[in-house]
């Protein structure tokens, strides 16, 4: 990707420094924050790993779960979950330190299961097929626009986009949504 000459003012998602970014796609200051954000990641993807395997030892079938099974289960945190007990809301047996029962059923009918998140965005495929995409000519010719403004409509609401030889091919059915607006 080439380099503007215009300077993007825009803020590190890191350490929120205040940067001029030389690219649209920029989100951090230096190569260190950039790198401090791939460990992040790295460390957050192990940790949901972690957390999956320990899901997956808790039996389904018992009835009384622990209260750091229901915190990795329910995606709540110890104080919550203490709280409630004492309120009363949640149904727990004490029997002994560190040894509180919470009955799951309970849990289960006043949160339900959260679904695990994703760190991979899922893509759909596109067909390209010509009588299915238009090229930025069509439909600069179509909605009587400038090419610059169907570029930059594209650009803005993240429209896929296939260049194929010589010719960049969009799906009609994005663009018809878009530009009926207009």
């Amino acid at each position: 990707m080439g380099y503007s000459k215009m300077k993007i003012p825009k803020v590190c998602e890191i350490c929120g420094t205040p940067f001029l970014a030389k690219t649209i796609i920029t989100r951090y200051c230096s190569h260190k924050c950039g790198n401090a954000a791939a460990r992040k990641l790295a460390k957050e993807r192990e940790a949901e790993v972690i957390r999956q395997k320990f899901i997956s030892s808790i039996p389904r079938d018992r009835l009384y779960i622990s209260v750091r099974e229901a915190c990795v289960l329910f995606n709540l945190s110890k104080d919550t979950i203490h709280r409630l007990i004492r309120s009363g809301r949640i149904s727990a047996i004490n029997m002994g330190v560190r040894l509180t029962r919470i009955n799951r059923d309970h849990l289960e009918s006043m949160f339900p299961k959260m679904e695990t998140v994703n760190l991979k965005p899922v893509t759909t495929k596109l067909n390209y097929d010509k009588e299915e995409c238009y090229t930025i000519g069509e439909i600069s010719k179509k909605f009587e626009v400038s090419d610059s403004t169907v570029n930059k409509t594209i650009r803005k609401y993240s429209i896929p986009k296939k260049q194929i030889g010589r010719f960049v091919y969009v799906p009609k059915v994005e663009i018809d949504r878009i530009f009926s607006r207009k």
